[in-house]
C-alpha cells in the first residue's frame, strides 16, 4: 500500500490531480483547464509539481498519461485526465457501466468526454491484402494461416488487453499478440509482425507506410477523459467539493464552446417584435431559440424598443449568423452584439450525477 494511500485510509490524504506531462496531451490539457478557469501556475515545465490558483487546496502532479489510471486507482491521486484508451486498457475493458447499474470499481469516469485527444485504436493491415476488408475476412486469413503456415497471426500492438477482446469478440483466435520495440506502423513492413492494433488520429500514417483500416476494424474511439477515485472521494468531504467545482466548471464550458451569445435591440412593441422576428427570422434560421425582453418603458411609444438576445452554435453555422444579422437589420435592429461564452449552466450535469451516486454507494 502506497503512502499516500495509507494517508487517505486515515483521512489526511494529499488532495492531488494527475495530469499528463508529456506528448500532446499536456499541451491540450493545460490549455482546456485555463479555458476552464482552471490555470496551472508552473514556473518551470521540468518541474512535476504545480498548483491551480483558483483551487489552492488541490496539487497537480505530472505523470506519464499512461500511469494516470494505476495512479488513481491506487489512491496516489484522487483525480486524473488521461487518454480514455490507456484507461480502457488498464480496466481491461472499454464498456461504461449504465447509470443505473451498481459498480465496485474504484475507478470511476467523471467525465467521459472533454473534447481534445481525439483518435481511434484500430486494426490496420497491409494494403496487399486486397481481399482483406472486413473482420470476417480477418477470421478466414488466420485460418488460411494456421492450416497452410502452420502459425498464427502476428499482431503488434501496444494494447494487448483491448486486442484480445477485440479479436475474441469477432472469433478470431489463430494468432498471437506481439510488441514490438519503435513504431508500431513499420512492424508489417521489417516482417516482425502481420498486422498492427494502434491509435490513429486522420490515418495517414498508417497510409503513408501503406496499411490500410478494416471496415469494421474500430476497436475503441477515445478522447482525453476525467476520472476519479470514488473510495478516496467518499473519504473526503474537501475532495468532494474539489471535485464538484472542477465538473461544474468543466461542463459548462464544454457546453459553452463553440458558442456565442447574440444581443440586440429592436425598435417596437413586445407583440410587434415578436411578430416581425416569426416573420423573418424563424424562416431563415429555423433553429436559432431567441428571447425577447419586456419593451423599456420610454415616455415616447415610437422610441419603444426590446432586447432580443440568444446563444448560437458556431463552427458550420457561420452563415447562419450571417442570416440571422441580416434579418435583425431589417426589422430595424441596432447594437448588435456577439460574444464568446465562457461558461454556459444549465441543469445539474450527468458526470456530478454520477458522482453522487457512487459516493453514495460507498459506506
Amino acid at each position: 500500500m502506497s503512502e499516500s494511500r495509507a494517508a487517505a485510509g486515515s483521512g489526511a490524504a494529499q488532495l492531488r490531480l494527475a495530469l499528463p506531462g508529456k506528448g500532446t496531451l499536456e499541451g491540450a490539457t493545460l490549455t482546456f483547464l485555463a479555458e476552464c478557469g482552471l490555470k496551472v501556475q508552473r514556473s518551470n515545465p521540468r518541474q512535476y509539481l504545480a498548483r491551480i490558483s483558483s483551487l489552492p487546496e488541490l496539487e497537480v502532479v505530472f505523470q506519464r498519461a499512461a500511469d494516470i489510471p494505476a495512479l488513481v486507482h491506487d489512491g496516489d491521486a484522487i483525480l486524473g485526465i488521461t487518454g480514455y484508451d490507456l484507461l480502457a486498457e488498464f480496466r481491461g475493458h472499454a464498456e461504461e457501466p449504465d447509470e443505473d447499474e451498481k459498480s465496485d470499481d474504484d475507478l470511476v469516469v467523471l467525465e467521459r468526454d472533454l473534447g481534445y485527444g481525439s483518435c481511434r485504436l484500430v486494426v490496420a493491415v497491409p494494403e496487399t491484402w486486397i481481399d482483406v476488408n472486413t473482420c470476417a475476412d480477418l477470421w478466414h486469413l488466420a485460418g488460411y494461416y494456421q492450416e497452410h503456415k502452420r502459425r498464427g497471426l502476428r499482431i503488434a500492438t501496444k494494447y494487448p488487453t483491448l486486442t484480445r477482446h477485440f479479436l475474441r469478440r469477432h472469433g478470431i483466435s489463430h494468432c498471437r499478440i506481439v510488441t514490438p520495440h519503435g513504431a508500431l506502423e513499420a512492424a508489417p513492413l521489417t516482417g516482425a509482425a502481420d498486422l498492427i492494433v494502434d491509435l490513429t488520429e486522420t490515418g495517414t500514417t498508417l497510409r503513408e507506410n501503406h496499411l490500410k483500416l478494416l471496415d469494421d476494424g474500430v476497436v475503441l474511439r477515445s478522447q482525453a477523459c476525467l476520472i476519479g477515485n470514488v473510495r478516496f472521494l467518499n473519504q473526503d468531504p474537501q475532495a468532494q467539493r474539489v471535485a464538484r467545482v472542477l465538473l461544474e466548471l468543466i461542463n459548462a464550458r464544454l457546453q459553452a464552446r463553440n458558442r456565442v451569445l447574440l444581443t440586440a435591440y429592436v425598435p417596437g412593441s413586445g407583440e410587434e417584435v415578436r411578430s416581425l422576428l416569426s416573420m423573418h427570422l424563424k424562416r431563415l434560421v429555423p433553429g436559432f431559440e431567441y428571447h425577447i425582453g419586456s419593451s423599456e418603458s420610454t415616455d415616447d411609444p415610437q422610441a419603444q424598443r426590446c432586447r432580443v438576445s440568444g446563444v448560437l452554435q458556431m463552427g458550420t453555422a457561420v452563415a447562419d449568423l450571417v442570416e440571422i444579422i441580416t434579418a435583425l437589420r431589417s426589422v430595424g435592429a441596432e447594437h448588435i452584439d456577439v460574444t464568446p461564452l465562457a461558461y454556459r449552466f444549465g441543469q445539474e450535469p450527468a458526470s456530478l450525477r454520477l458522482l453522487s451516486e457512487r459516493t453514495a454507494q460507498r459506506p
